[in-house]
């Protein structure tokens, strides 16, 4: 399988952008995958100004997809999307914190599970964030972090599988 955010058949129009060299202002073209470009009149490396990593939090493939970045790109790969999910979940819950205070125990619980059984933790986690939300305002943290709809997919699953009291464990199970 190829991943859906490499596969040109499902970019949209803002796959493909100009932006300025931050060096000599010319425009340069930018393809949502690409990491850097070498700009056409000063020949510096440029990087993408729009690259995100919020996917490799989640994919199996993203050694082999993005694992010519720098050192400290990839360190900070896999924090996006889970920054970006748990900012939408907090502004969504508000001042409910006793609601807040449960989300964020079973998100670190399934955290750590993911570490020590060595998995990632991409969908499981981001199943963690939801689970005790209904469905309109997972829709809403989708939408406002900018959650791929193939992990969309992949975490309702997950959360459809679980019961009322959810086991960490269980964020875990293969489908």
């Amino acid at each position: 399988m190829r991943c859906p955010g490499q596969d040109t058949r499902y970019w949209k129009e803002d796959a493909i952008f100009e932006a300025p060299c931050p060096f000599c202002g010319e425009e340069i073209e930018f393809f949502k995958d690409d990491t850097v470009r070498k700009c056409p009149a000063c020949g510096q490396q440029v990087p993408n100004p729009r690259m995100d990593f919020g996917c490799a939090a989640y994919c199996r493939f993203a050694e082999q997809c993005l694992g010519n970045l720098p050192p400290e790109l990839l360190a900070q790969r896999g924090e996006l999307l889970k920054e970006r999910v748990g900012l939408a979940v907090k502004r969504i819950v508000g001042n409910d914190f006793e609601r807040l205070e449960r989300i964020l125990g079973l998100v670190q619980k399934v955290e750590a599970l993911t570490k020590v059984r060595k998995r990632s933790p991409g969908a499981p986690l981001i199943a963690a964030y939801l689970f005790f939300l209904n469905s309109k305002e997972r829709q809403q943290v989708f939408k406002e972090a900018n959650v791929p709809e193939v992990l969309r997919e992949e975490i309702l699953s997950v959360i459809s599988r679980l019961g009322e009291k959810p086991e960490p464990k269980n964020f875990l199970k293969e489908d």
